[in-house]
């Protein structure tokens, strides 16, 4: 059969407005913010311009509700662009990504109508950005020895502690806190709070030097005697850890689709290095040797798509057995994106090793999806806990896209 007369069938996970949506999303992504990595690797900023533009494609509230200002886009559309953006610098994802899920998350699930309306659309607009102030210097995997503590007082709340490791804590307009209000369940003691940005007794440190990252932010936070109102209490107290979860697994979500767009990224570089690149007089990928590890590859990351297109397909439609499906792609594909980057670096020799190409830079990005929003050992232990709760037993037999 000729190949030209083949019916090529749409992917099963997108439909028609989520294919265009791709299709556009790249488009920029490819156009507008690749060409632009290498500077922000070097000046350690992402140009307003950029930001602009971000703004401007809705990248901030991707799946923030429409009557919030946002693009309404199911789990999967919001993974669709954040897989496009891996592409690019990584900045990029932690600015607009970053707020779409952990950093607005919460407010978007469980603050009340003042909150959502006065904030919600800023932070969708990319007008304001959030962060969600959790892990402290004692309390990171262990979410529930939070010691940070929100004492009542007669118009509002008092906060006290030390947060640390919060991304874009230097650009955020406004914070998710998770602190303790007291009882005696470690979970059921903590409360999720807004603090503005600017509220006396807030003080954000200086920006933590990374491996990777550059142009991004990773600050401490303390809190000293930060008096906020009663109504800047998200939800309802007791209900923080909860909130938390809830905002994390759409956070492991994002990074499953991120780890697929930067893996194929670095997949499309090694191709191109491979077919270019001669030696012992013909190109790299006239070896088998080659050709076999380009295969691997290319098998890693198509299986990375599958699993994290269909762990957000399954949020979208089973949202309360997400944290299983959630933690899975993530502990897949944040041990794919780094072996894929490891090999392709060694697909580039020594070159590979230089800043003269962007390899050894996505080497390093790819190394943290393993420890943020929940360390690999972590999402084991969730996994681990939803195949004895039966959570997968049949899942292949359930009806599906």
């Amino acid at each position: 059969m000729d190949v030209k007369e083949i019916d090529v069938q749409p992917s099963p996970y997108l439909t028609p407005e989520l294919t265009e949506w791709r299709t556009r999303v790249n488009s920029f992504v490819q156009a507008e913010l690749v060409p632009l990595s290498d500077q922000v690797e070097r000046t350690g900023a992402i140009p307003t311009s950029a930001i602009q533009r971000l703004r401007e494609m809705g990248m901030f509230g991707s799946h923030t509700p429409r009557e919030y200002g946002g693009l309404g886009l199911t789990m999967l559309g919001s993974c669709i662009s954040i897989e496009a953006i891996a592409a690019a610098h990584i900045a990029f994802y932690y600015t607009c990504g970053v707020n779409v899920h952990i950093g607005s998350k919460a407010i978007e699930l469980a603050g009340s109508d003042e909150l959502k309306r006065t904030y919600l659309p800023r932070l969708a607009s990319g007008e304001f950005v959030a962060a969600l102030a959790m892990t402290e210097p004692d309390a990171g995997s262990d979410a529930a020895s939070i010691s940070t503590q929100a004492s009542r007082c007669a118009d509002g709340y008092v906060l006290n502690g030390r947060k640390i490791f919060i991304t874009n804590a230097q650009i955020a307009d406004c914070f998710t806190v998770i602190a303790r209000t007291g009882g005696p369940d470690r979970r059921g003691g903590l409360s999720a709070f807004l603090v503005p940005r600017g509220t006396q007794g807030l003080r954000v440190g200086p920006p933590m030097e990374m491996l990777g990252g550059a142009g991004s932010f990773h600050n401490e936070v303390v809190f000293e005697d930060c008096a906020i109102p009663a109504d800047f209490l998200i939800g309802v107290e007791g209900q923080g850890f909860d909130l938390a979860m809830r905002c994390l697994d759409h956070g492991r979500l994002h990074w499953a689709a991120y780890s697929v767009g930067l893996a194929q990224a670095m997949l499309d570089l090694a191709v191109e290095r491979t077919g270019t690149r001669k030696q012992f007089g013909q190109a790299l990928s006239h070896n088998q040797a080659i050709r076999w590890e380009l295969a691997e590859l290319a098998t890693q990351v198509h299986s990375a798509r599958l699993l994290a297109y269909d762990a957000a397909w399954r949020f979208d439609h089973d949202p309360q057995n997400a944290s299983g499906w959630a933690a899975m792609a993530k502990l897949a594909n944040a041990e794919t994106v780094f072996d894929v980057a490891d090999r392709v670096l060694q697909l580039f020799g020594g070159y590979g090793y230089t800043k003269s190409y962007p390899i050894e830079r996505m080497w390093r990005e790819s190394r943290v999806v393993r420890i943020l929003d929940g360390t690999s050992q972590m999402m084991k232990q969730i996994v681990g806990r939803e195949v004895l709760r039966g959570t997968y037993a049949g899942f292949w037999r359930e009806s599906g896209p």
